[in-house]
Order: structure tokens, then sequence, then C-alpha cells
């Protein structure tokens, strides 16, 4: 994703439905560049098209969630990509960073093996020969596009791998890092399980935002993949709770 799509999905979700003219002045780019883009993000879902205009998605939608930090999520999906090795299997759980890491392993690594709950990241992916899909069964939650429940929980008792990336909702010092859905906290405990090292990557302003639901312990994170925002006080304290904390490459 160009740094233009970033500032455009950046744009739209901050002022909501925009004029293709409006974009074409901010970014200053014509209007012809303009609706090329616009067309390439409306193909990935990540925005809505109207005559003359750009429309954001639902914010409940995982595609806005895509959209929410789009580049400082695309710097975090990059990084992360490094970590893994060609011919490897990895979990990547549900979200929307998790997604644009499953896309930039499949535009940048020879052979990889996904094991994953979420139906959008297999969509994003399915077109790329070089990536080998498992796609774990269950209940569909819409929303999210995400597969959860009893059968994702058995499916994901198969597989043993070493790392497992996953994005959160949420932190706090007391509860770990949180989400804001039971059902897919219950999921992920069972990936986790099935995994030797667990990466969380997350944009930084989900750690001034403590959610309701468990995710993850601090002690069951290897490593966290973030920006550069991440509240300094909290970069210390989960170092020194024995997590490692990279900060993703402009």
């Amino acid at each position: 994703m160009k740094t233009r799509h970033s500032k455009i999905l950046e744009y739209i979700t901050e002022h909501g439905k925009t004029e293709v003219s409006v974009l074409s002045d901010k970014l200053q780019a014509s209007t012809v560049t303009i609706r090329k883009d616009l067309d390439y993000l409306e193909e990935r879902g990540m925005l809505k098209r109207e005559r003359g205009f750009a429309v954001p998605n639902d914010p409940g939608d995982i595609f806005y969630r895509m959209a929410f930090h789009a580049d400082k999520k695309q710097r975090i999906a990059r990084t992360a990509a490094a970590y893994i090795e060609n011919g490897e299997t990895v979990m990547i759980e549900s979200g929307s960073t998790c997604t644009l890491l499953a896309e930039e392993l499949a535009r940048t690594k020879k052979s990889v093996t996904i094991v994953t709950n979420s139906v959008c990241l297999a969509e994003y992916v399915r077109s790329y020969s070089n990536i080998q899909l498992i796609l774990l069964g269950g209940i569909l939650q819409t929303p999210s596009q995400s597969l959860v429940g009893p059968l994702t929980r058995q499916a994901a008792e198969a597989f043993h791998v070493d790392k497992i990336f996953t994005g959160i909702d949420g932190y706090s010092r007391s509860f770990g890092f949180t989400g804001d859905d039971l059902t897919r906290a219950d999921t992920l405990h069972a990936m986790i399980a099935s995994a030797r090292h667990v990466y969380v990557l997350t944009d930084s302003e989900k750690f001034r935002h403590p959610g309701a639901v468990s995710f993850l312990q601090l002690d069951q994170v290897y490593e966290i993949i973030t920006d550069e925002g991440i509240p300094p006080e909290e970069k210390s304290f989960l170092e020194s709770q024995n997590i490692r904390i990279t900060i993703a490459d402009n």
C-alpha cells in the first residue's frame, strides 16, 4: 500500500464522506490519480465509493479498523514479516494489522503456510500461490470476519507452531492485553496454546485504552511490535516484565 493510500484512508476515517476534489487538494495529486487510488482501495474493501466521493466503512467493520492508523499498521506488518522465514508455518489471528501482515508475506516470501481463523485474511491472500492457507473452521463473526467457537478451538489444537501473531483491543498493567469480545478471546486462548512464542501487533493507541475482556496475560507475550507512539513509561514497564519491544521502522 502506497503512502498516499494510507493518507487517503486516514483522512476519510477522520472526516467521513469526502469529495475526490478535496482529497486531490489535500494530497497534491490529480483527480485522475486519486480516482485510481480509490478504485484500488475499494477493490480491497477498505472504503466505499459514491459518485464523486470516498466513504469510510462502518466503524464496527474490520476494513474500517484497517483504515484507522493505516500507515502505522502497514509499518508494523512489514516489520513483523521479517521475523518469518521462507517455508515456515505460522499462526495469524484475526485483526486488521494481522491481515496486513499476511498480505506482506504474500508479496515478499517464497513460501509460507498460514494457519488462521480470519476469513478476511484468507480473502486477501487467496490468489497468491506462494501462500498455503489453512483456515480453521467455526462460527463466522461477520463484523470481524473471523471464525470462533468450539470448532475453531478444536481445530487449533491440531497444530504446533513456533510463532503466533495477534492483535489486541486494549491494555492495562493489572489486566494485561485485552479485547472487546469474549468469544474471540476464548478462541485466541486455544490458538496461543499451540504456539511457542506470542507476538502482539498493535498500534500505540491501544496502550491508552483498557478493554473489557482478558486476551493475554503479560507473561504469555514474547514480543510486541508497535510504533514510536508507545508511552515511554509503558515501554519501560513491559520491558521490566521481560517482554521484548520492537518499534516498527519508518
